[in-house]
């Protein structure tokens, strides 16, 4: 029995020992990452980076990382004044010569003061993944409308109407009536180089685009983002 329990202590001890290392490590790794993002994007603040634990001993080997995280609390996009938050998540990520990422997924997300601010419609309010707002006389309708990505511009469209809760069928909807919407809230979308934009969403975060990409040389992302 003692022979066994100075067994169970010993490994219990190696893997104590183990793990307290590879949390070092991680955070030595991940302190430089979030210097390097520093680095290439100097208006963002709230950095963090992370990688799993059973990655580090391979990261610190090799020439690449296999995984990270980066989240971002805050960045101004380059070419506006819009401030964003951004989740980043990347994977092969070589360390030597230019930074080159072999899957990026970036999802941008502006803020819900800000999106409600620059909606155009002075009563929106997020329900249920869109937005509502009141339409018809006396604001008596309700309609709830989503935003939608194409041509690098986001707008949006209805997806449902009603009138003192009764729902009215969007056939009967007047013909221009989506056109005009998008009109109104159309806004330019820069996609950053490399990248394509493969979804828009509106949560209780605010409104959200994810662009995912392939082979990213990190310099040429950074002077376009």
């Amino acid at each position: 029995m003692k022979h066994k329990n100075r067994f169970l202590i010993a490994t219990t001890s190696i893997f104590l020992l183990f793990g307290a290392a590879a949390i070092a490590a991680e955070k030595t790794v991940s302190s430089k990452i979030e210097i390097k993002v520093k680095e290439k994007l100097p208006s963002a603040s709230g950095i963090s980076a992370s990688m799993p634990l059973f990655d580090i001993p391979g990261n610190l080997k090799s020439d690449s990382i296999k995984a990270v995280n980066i989240n971002i609390d805050e960045y101004t996009l380059k070419g506006s004044n819009r401030k964003t938050a951004l989740e980043i998540h990347a994977k092969k990520i070589n360390k030597s010569g230019p930074t080159e990422i072999g899957t990026l997924d970036i999802t941008s997300t502006v803020p819900v003061s800000q999106l409600l601010a620059e909606s155009g419609f002075k009563d929106a309010e997020i329900v249920d993944g869109a937005l509502q707002i009141s339409v018809g006389a006396g604001g008596l309708g309700k309609a709830l409308i989503v935003p939608k990505y194409s041509n690098n511009q986001i707008y949006f469209q209805i997806k449902s109407v009603s009138v003192m809760g009764s729902p009215i069928p969007a056939s009967s909807l007047p013909a221009d009536i989506q056109e005009q919407l998008k009109s109104r809230s159309a806004k330019d979308l820069t996609v950053p180089a490399g990248l394509k934009a493969k979804s828009v969403s509106i949560s209780a975060k605010g409104l959200s685009v994810n662009f995912q990409g392939k082979n990213i040389i990190l310099d040429s992302l950074a002077l376009s983002l």
